[in-house]
């Protein structure tokens, strides 16, 4: 998001690292967002009747006003100081709010302008909880102009607003191509798909917030700080491979329990497109942005946009949703090949065969249920579940004790 200014990714990098900058700079890089939110809306109101039919150019321009409620969005305040917890907690109010404003006041088509209003009403609900958390904490946030304070962040922060465009580009080519070279039911089908791996790019990006501040604060202890790459890839991989494995297997039966049987296309584009899932690339990203390589990190996106765009034109015009699913599937590989690379050059361990065999172990007995054994989704979904935790017990990679939560050992 542009209005953000690359702050909630180095913003909780650098108040980990001095706590103290939250008083001296906070309040001027918060104006800062509160402008460039601002100038956004005004663009979208502008721009949005030029372009769009007119209920659509008012749903748009009322969405511009979330961009005004970024700038007082104190979320990445909350993350560099580690305050998870709360910032779990306004997210979900947030979103109750959000959720009940449009069951209260959204019935008929014609209330569709209502629906970014609440959108709205839940974003101020989080921020302003978040914001009085911090008062309430001792810190006086109170906006102020101190344009060097807000230039010394900002420009250190510039290459990954330019990445979050260039990561919009790949998130967004496939659906504009299949547009192009097929139709707009294809694309429905494949929006369909890619609605759940948004689902678990989100959860990955929430384990990133997470891990940056606590990788910032042990970095200058090399030690520990490979020792919790080491931990955290394995861990990540440990998560993700059942559930791309799981969700690529049972993939026709998700889309057609979740959006109906029309959706049957789609689940050949999910049992794709969640494989990237595996290529956990977040850790290394992490890594590479405690060590300051944010520039590196928008070099890295930007080699992906040529990769991606050349692969979908390549492949959609022939192959259409499949097409698409596949070079989505060889650009997150590239990218995670690149990041580990650029990772290593940097000084970050790898994480070797020895932390994944187990589950990768566990894996394979899942697969092997899930795929000889024909099982409606009601049964499948458990019983790979339980296949996958046995087999993980039994080679050393869950110890459960009485009392306490299973013990992840990767």
């Amino acid at each position: 998001n542009l209005a953000e200014c690359g702050i909630d990714l180095y913003g909780v990098r650098w108040v980990a690292e001095d706590p103290s900058r939250v008083e001296r700079a906070a309040p001027a890089l918060m104006l800062a967002r509160l402008l460039a939110g601002a100038v956004l809306a005004l663009a979208l109101y502008l721009g949005a009747p030029l372009v769009l039919p007119e209920l659509d150019a008012r749903v748009f321009a009322l969405y511009g006003l979330t961009l005004l409620v970024i700038g007082v969005d104190t979320r990445w305040i909350h993350l560099g100081l580690s305050h998870s917890r709360t910032v779990a907690i306004a997210r979900t109010l947030g979103e109750l709010t959000l959720l009940a404003a449009v069951l209260v006041a959204v019935a008929r088509p014609e209330h569709l302008t209502r629906v970014p209003l609440a959108q709205v009403a839940g974003d101020l609900v989080t921020a302003g909880i978040l914001f009085f958390a911090l008062r309430a904490g001792g810190r006086r946030l109170a906006p102020r102009i101190d344009f060097p304070a807000a230039r010394a962040v900002l420009s250190r922060s510039s290459p990954l607003i330019v990445n979050v465009l260039l990561g919009l580009t790949i998130y967004n080519a496939d659906l504009l191509l299949l547009r192009v070279f097929r139709d707009r039911e294809t694309v429905g089908w494949y929006a369909a798909a890619y609605q759940l791996v948004s689902f678990l790019i989100n959860v990955a990006a929430a384990y990133s917030l997470s891990l940056l501040p606590a990788l910032t604060r042990i970095a200058v202890h090399r030690a520990a700080r490979d020792e919790m790459v080491r931990t955290s890839t394995a861990q990540t991989f440990a998560v993700a491979l059942p559930i791309a494995v799981g969700g690529s297997l049972l993939a026709p039966g998700i889309l057609a329990a979740v959006f109906g049987p029309a959706y049957g296309p789609s689940g050949q584009a999910l049992s794709i497109l969640i494989l990237p899932f595996t290529l956990s690339k977040e850790v290394d990203l992490v890594a590479l942005l405690v060590a300051g390589r944010e520039a590196t990190i928008m070099r890295m996106t930007a080699a992906a946009v040529v990769v991606n765009l050349a692969l979908n034109l390549t492949l959609i015009p022939r192959y259409g949703i499949p097409g698409a699913a596949v070079a989505t599937l060889c650009t997150e590989a590239a990218r995670a090949a690149i990041a580990r690379w650029c990772a290593r050059r940097a000084g970050y361990p790898g994480t070797g065969l020895d932390r994944r065999w187990r589950i990768l172990v566990a894996c394979a007995a899942m697969a092997a249920l899930l795929y000889f054994v024909p099982l409606p989704l009601f049964a499948a979904l458990p019983a790979g579940i339980a296949v996958c935790l046995g087999v993980l017990t039994a080679v050393g990679g869950v110890r459960w004790r009485r009392g306490a939560w299973p013990e992840l050992r990767v």
